[in-house]
């Protein structure tokens, strides 16, 4: 029995995609701890990992780290860091006594990447998005990304600092976000990685890792008989839009379509107006249930509600609210999967346009439906369980180093 350790942080877009993987590999036999905040533990015991929990406080960009027009790397570097100040002490000596013979930590978990230095133990990173590859980083809002040399300096002191507080080798701020492991699980297709194709075999891309959300609440699509279903969702991170949604009223209050709209937590919905006849409005839903009854799919094109998409043939209007989500609307345009919208051109007749034009175009239909087949002939959980476990059979833990 291999012992395996999880490090992530408490974001649903990082967590989501590894329940899956933890629970193929408690299925095969082996011993899984994860390492997250309270706020995931059912979803953790619910894949018959051991929950470990740590304490920190939501994880969000810091003010003016994302922009439309672009990404202040050094603002995202720093909260990468101080989130891995926060979590490293408080799993050391628990790692140090469990003695897992290979961490799997997330990219924006860097916390891990320095536990399995200071522990050295194998580490494999794992990717729900995109690989910071040199084709991606060249692109669109990337490539217009800012790296001030006074905030990287700064950064760089406080990175010294911390590493040699550990016994280390210092690292440069860069390397917290775009280090490599000798294996990397990437939760999209290499057809939708920027230059997919010049990534090494270090690169393992399985797809989405479809699981059953055990938090997910109960729901029954209520439409008529043959009306399709358009499904909005501005994800769990961004969604505080008020605007957005109140468009989306007027837009499809008397259109032929049964609309399921989740409009988050923090919205307050009096200032939406009264809920249209057609639609269906609930702070979360059951994604997945819900895109296996969906015809198009309005989204903020965060990377697993687009991989989810694609998983169950759902072509997709994106309507970016950060850099990145920009990346993945001009993907899902380029490979004809649907079309992308910017946020200060929304309009009733835009939405109502896009809606038409996604829900009827035989192309778009044909490439979603192709793109479909790339998704699932990926292998998911189960070639990432491959992989990790074959990993770990070819790099096995030195058992003097954790004394």
């Amino acid at each position: 029995m291999t012992k395996y350790a999880f490090l992530n942080v408490p974001a649903y877009g990082h967590v989501n995609p590894t329940l899956a993987v933890a629970h193929e590999l408690v299925a095969r036999g082996e011993q899984v701890s994860y390492y997250l905040t309270d706020t995931f533990r059912a979803s953790i015991e619910a894949t018959g990992a051991i929950f470990k929990p740590y304490q920190m406080a939501e994880m969000r960009p810091p003010e003016g780290a994302v922009r439309p027009q672009g990404i202040n790397i050094s603002h995202l570097l720093g909260m990468l860091l101080r989130t891995s100040a926060s979590i490293l002490p408080q799993v050391l000596d628990r790692l140090r006594e469990e003695q897992p013979d290979c961490i799997i930590y997330d990219f924006m978990c860097p916390a891990g990447y320095l536990a399995a230095q200071i522990l050295h133990i194998p580490a494999i990173n794992l990717r729900p998005s995109y690989v910071p590859s040199k084709e991606m980083m060249s692109r669109g809002p990337f490539a217009r990304a800012q790296a001030p040399g006074a905030e990287m300096t700064a950064l760089q002191e406080q990175l010294d600092e911390l590493c040699a507080s550990y016994g280390i080798p210092s690292i440069r701020p860069m390397d917290i976000w775009t280090h490599h492991e000798e294996l990397n699980i990437c939760f999209i297709p290499r057809a939708f990685q920027p230059g997919g194709d010049s990534l090494d075999e270090r690169f393992v891309f399985v797809g989405p890792s479809i699981f059953m959300r055990q938090d997910a609440p109960a729901f029954e699509l209520k439409r008529a008989e043959g009306q399709p279903t358009l499904y909005i969702s501005l994800g769990t991170v961004m969604n505080n839009r008020p605007d957005f949604f109140r468009l989306c009223f007027e837009a499809f209050a008397h259109q032929p379509w049964h609309v399921v709209m989740a409009h988050g937590t923090r919205l307050d919905m009096a200032a939406l107006g009264p809920v249209p006849e057609n639609f269906q409005v609930a702070p979360y839903l059951p994604q997945l249930e819900v895109l296996q009854q969906t015809s198009v799919f309005i989204t903020h094109g965060g990377m697993n509600s687009t991989m989810e998409s694609l998983f169950y043939g759902v072509p997709l209007i994106v309507v970016p609210q950060q850099p990145e989500q920009a990346l993945t609307g001009q993907r899902v345009s380029e490979l004809g999967l649907g079309t992308a919208l910017k946020s200060d051109e929304l309009s009733t007749i835009v939405l109502q346009q896009a809606v038409a034009r996604v829900s009827s175009d035989p192309a778009i239909r044909a490439n979603v439906q192709a793109m479909q087949q790339t998704v699932r002939n990926c292998g998911g959980y189960r070639q990432a369980v491959d992989a990790i476990t074959n990993f770990a059979a070819t790099h096995p833990r030195n058992s003097t180093t954790l004394a």
